[in-house]
């Protein structure tokens, strides 16, 4: 199996007029795993790693955490496999509840009911052309939420929120990149939550 086994096959560049800055754009999407249409959804046939147009199952829809400057975030990491498991990733989603409101724990309480999740996410750094800004966290098997904290004298009594991949699912890349046809056709799917008509 090649893919196993691939290796570079161009040089990784630092383009001077579109250097990495850090932040996400405040929201995270968070979309059931089970409500994304897998046959629909399509990649770019030159590059794996660029997702080109996400669909959700008819009549679904993701759902936004909301946020404020950087109070939400996500990170991918590497984790190496032994002479029995394969080389994965895994995907981590943080966030606030800034509102802990009766509605917001009736979310939260849904959330923690062993569904998995993948999280998109609009970075601050868009790269040339604004096609790199969307990231996709979770597509193999998605995130499930490992941490719930409320503390009413930390985070200015927030809830703090965190969905990981688990142990033994981990995804098969890093994060992906999200183009539908240029930034501003991805950005009203974004804003749109990606919701499909019934």
């Amino acid at each position: 199996m090649s893919c196993l086994t691939d290796r570079l096959s161009a040089d990784i560049l630092a383009d001077c007029k579109n250097l990495v800055f850090s932040g996400i754009e405040a929201d995270l999407l968070l979309i059931p795993h089970s409500q994304v249409d897998k046959t629909a959804s399509t990649f770019d046939t030159e590059n794996p790693m660029l997702i080109t147009d996400l669909v959700l199952k008819a009549g679904a829809s993701g759902y936004l955490l909301e946020g404020v400057k950087q109070v939400n975030g996500y990170n991918t990491e590497f984790v190496p496999g032994d002479d029995q498991t394969l080389d994965k990733f895994r995907h981590n989603a943080n966030g606030r509840i800034l509102s802990p409101t009766a509605e917001n724990r009736l979310q939260l309480s849904k959330l923690a009911k062993n569904e998995s999740y993948i999280v998109v996410a609009e970075r601050r750094w868009k790269g040339p052309d604004s096609n790199d800004a969307f990231i996709v966290l979770g597509w193999d098997t998605g995130l499930y939420l490992n941490e719930s904290i409320e503390n009413p004298l930390e985070n200015e009594g927030a809830i703090t929120i965190g969905l990981s991949s688990r142990d033994g699912m981990l995804e098969s890349e890093g994060a992906y990149v999200l183009l539908d046809t240029d930034y501003d056709t991805t950005k009203l799917a974004f804003d749109n939550k990606f919701a499909s008509e019934p």
